[in-house]
């Protein structure tokens, strides 16, 4: 049944096209592309259709289907999208876009950046599935739009908001709860709305744990690696004559057990915070600005019990974001134009002795769009001053075109960075206070067609050059070593074959390089499909399967962390059912990894085996 499963696969991802659009369809047979709206490319509002650049969205209802219990199990189902992770549930975990490091991927929550800023990396671990609403993917750069960091793409969380529910009250809570095996537990709650005067609102909390197993096979530590997190989302806002005011938040504090060659530390207390809150102002239908304050913290503490040990990386970010929008008419041509500045400072507090614990950044961008019958074309720019390492200056320019209903190509080119982190810069373990920015260009050409409104296919090729990146010399020293070149294809196809069967499957190629060395990075898929195929069983059940297949990747030996190896290839299945025993009460069963199948993401460490999970939500 196993090679059935991963035959049907391969022949679905390689005779289709690159999921730059995500189709969104619902269990009713209606296709919804060609309205769907996403924030994430152009940091505004724009139609996903008619994007320049490639986009996936990962939605609501894909998520409550999904046999995922986190958000690294749920990227993982997507090809073009590389997770590494050192274990399981509350394992350090990296997610890249287009071959690239984490580091050099930007994730964000509801737009704000809550990274760390001595590693560069984000507690992706720590962003509770149950808070999340939906997933913007935007691939290739966007430093034109975001800054620093943005080189292989933007993976934007957005978080669950107010409003009328799906049943129509103005008010509804749903309270869920689950255990899983392994030994394992999670329970939530989620309310929503709308008040009578119009404040719509979105609150809930969630606690999750596991008894975990014995993540490594590097270390001499054989225990099970258990996970505990709690955590919290709020969403308010309210639509006036003038425009809207609006807030929202999310905080997760975590605890996770680890092994570790180092004998001061096993165990790590992690802390993430996300929060902002805004007004846009109307000045005339065609014109709105927009301002923001924001903040985000990552806090986390390395010890061992028993010990008087405590390692401590924390990092807060505040500022301002600020924009204004203004669509009009001209030559023919419908226009929108937006410009805006951001300026944020970044602090580290440490046990580790820096020097220099904080910089501040200010940014200044625009872009411009012109719609043309059929023709939509995009540019902008960006500069970003930093009193660390200078200022750097970033671009896009991009166009799609209608050539017939329903067959739209597209193009584009863009500039990324990412600057030094505070590890780079100041680690007193072993850094470079010259090393500088790394900077990339690459362009994309990709087609998408919908023969009919069930269908989508999508195709996208693409190339980027990266200079100046940051590497470890022979003794362990950051420098601006390395160029790196990366070409890669990614193909899509969804298809709704009627109101009860609905599949889709993706396949994604990547072979990035250091130019000087000639060998490939560590760590990246080189050749990824997956599968999903949905049913409808009855009006009450749904049935969906999922399928990943990841072929060979290179990685850094964990016995002399000097000589490289490859990771074999690997397989996964998924299966989840969701039964609905009326409009309030869902009953779900989901096993992840079905075949038990045993693989490594990162070199050294187990992914999770078999896990079942059953859970009950109830909505009042």
């Amino acid at each position: 049944m196993k090679t059935i499963l991963i035959t049907t696969a391969s022949i679905l991802a390689l005779t289709t096209g690159a999921f730059a659009q995500e189709t969104s369809v619902d269990w009713d047979g209606a296709t919804q592309l060609d309205t769907l709206v996403v924030t994430t490319p152009l940091r505004r509002e724009s139609s996903l259709e008619r994007s320049t650049s490639s986009v996936t969205v990962i939605g609501e209802e894909q998520i409550r289907r999904s046999a995922a219990l986190d958000l690294p199990s749920l990227l993982r189902n997507h090809a073009g999208v590389s997770l590494t992770a050192n274990g399981g549930m509350g394992s350090r975990s990296g997610v890249s876009l287009r071959g690239f490091k984490p580091t050099q991927t930007l994730v964000l929550i509801n737009g704000i950046n809550a990274r760390s800023a001595t590693s560069g990396e984000t507690s992706l671990f720590n962003i509770p599935l149950d808070s999340i609403e939906r997933i913007e993917i935007a691939k290739g750069a966007h430093s034109a739009q975001y800054g620093s960091d943005a080189i292989g793409g933007v993976i934007n969380v957005i978080t669950k908001s107010g409003g009328t529910c799906a049943n129509g009250n103005t008010i509804c809570t749903t309270v869920s709860a689950g255990v899983s095996h392994p030994w394992g537990g999670h329970a939530g709650i989620t309310t929503r709305g709308q008040t009578e005067d119009g404040i719509e609102f979105s609150f809930g909390g969630r606690v999750i744990g596991t008894r975990g197993y014995d993540f490594t096979t590097a270390m001499s530590e054989p225990d099970d690696d258990g996970f505990l997190q709690g955590s919290a989302h709020f969403s308010l806002g309210k639509e006036f004559d003038w425009g809207r005011l609006y807030a929202d938040g999310l905080l997760s504090r975590s605890r996770t057990e680890y092994d570790a060659s180092a004998p001061w530390a096993d165990e790590a207390e992690n802390s993430l915070f996300a929060g902002k809150v805004g007004v846009r102002v109307d000045h005339a239908p065609d014109w709105h600005s927009t301002v923001e304050l924001f903040t985000g913290f990552d806090f986390q503490d390395n010890f061992r019990d028993g010990t008087d040990t405590l390692n401590v990386y924390d990092t807060t970010r505040s500022g301002i974001f600020a924009s204004t929008t203004k669509t009009f008419d001209a030559a023919g041509a419908a226009h929108v134009l937006n410009v805006g500045i951001e300026a944020y400072r970044e602090e580290i507090s440490s046990t580790e002795d820096f020097g220099v614990t904080s910089r501040d950044v200010g940014a200044v961008f625009a872009q411009h769009s012109i719609e043309f019958d059929a023709l939509t074309l995009d540019a902008g720019i960006r500069y970003d001053a930093n009193e660390q390492y200078g200022s750097a200056t970033t671009y896009n320019v991009g166009a799609s075109y209608e050539f017939l209903p329903g067959l739209v190509g597209r193009a584009s080119y863009a500039t990324g960075f990412r600057a030094p982190t505070f590890n780079d810069l100041y680690n007193p373990w072993g850094a470079n206070p010259d090393v500088q920015p790394e900077h990339s260009r690459s362009y994309e050409i990709g087609l998408q067609w919908r023969p009919t409104v069930d269908t989508v296919f999508d195709a996208a090729f693409y190339q980027t050059w990266l200079k100046d990146a940051i590497t470890l010399d022979a003794m362990y020293i950051p420098q601006n070593l390395a160029r790196v070149e990366n070409t890669g294809f990614e193909a899509s196809v969804s298809h709704r074959f009627n109101a009860l069967l609905y599949g889709r499957a993706e396949v994604a190629f990547n072979d990035p390089t250091d130019s000087d060395t000639g060998l490939g990075l560590i760590r990246q898929d080189r050749f990824k499909a997956t599968a999903e195929v949905g049913f409808a069983a009855t009006e009450q059940l749904d049935l969906t399967a999922a399928l990943v297949y990841v072929g060979p990747r290179n990685d850094i030996s964990q016995e002399d962390f000097v000589s490289r190896i490859e990771l074999p290839a690997y397989v996964t299945v998924d299966l989840s059912a969701t039964y609905a025993f009326d409009d309030q009460t869902e009953f779900k069963f989901s096993v992840e990894n079905l075949f038990d199948e045993h693989y490594e993401t990162t070199s050294g460490y187990r992914s999770p085996g078999r896990s079942i999970n059953v859970s009950l939500a109830r909505t009042f």
